[in-house]
């Protein structure tokens, strides 16, 4: 965010004669009819700022049904990859990208066990499924 010297300020009359200070990365194009705080108008442009990329990530993990397959099958048991395949009667990449994906989100893990890569839910992805299967 730009400083504060470098700040193009605009008024508008808001609520209680104040007004909202606008910057040249939010012009105000707030009518002044309508009535805002200049505090509320400051916490959206917050929130606006805020680092939402985490977020995107877990959603987008969350957004397609071999994922979600994957994770419903983990919470019954934590499984290779071999039994995965067979179960999803998908290709060892496909499958492969489709945990990739999990893993970067958190919501799975994997151990070493022998030759064999076990996956397992994590805490968030026994939370996330829980949540998505509420919603419907």
């Amino acid at each position: 965010m730009k400083e504060n010297s470098e700040r193009i300020m605009i008024s508008v009359k808001v609520k209680n004669s104040r007004s909202a200070a606008c910057s040249k990365e939010m012009p105000c194009k707030i009518p002044s009819s309508y009535k805002i705080s200049p505090d509320t108008v400051e916490k959206v442009k917050a929130v606006m700022n805020e680092d939402v990329s985490d977020t995107v990530v877990l959603l987008k993990a969350l957004s397609d049904p071999i994922r979600l397959r994957i994770l419903k099958a983990l919470r019954i048991s934590d499984f290779c990859v071999c039994v995965l395949v067979e179960l999803l009667d998908c290709e060892y990449s496909k499958l492969s990208y489709h945990l990739k994906l999990l893993k970067e989100a958190g919501l799975i893990e994997c151990k070493k066990e022998g030759c064999f890569l076990i996956y397992h839910l994590t805490e968030l992805g026994e939370e996330m499924l829980e949540s998505v299967e509420k919603l419907f």
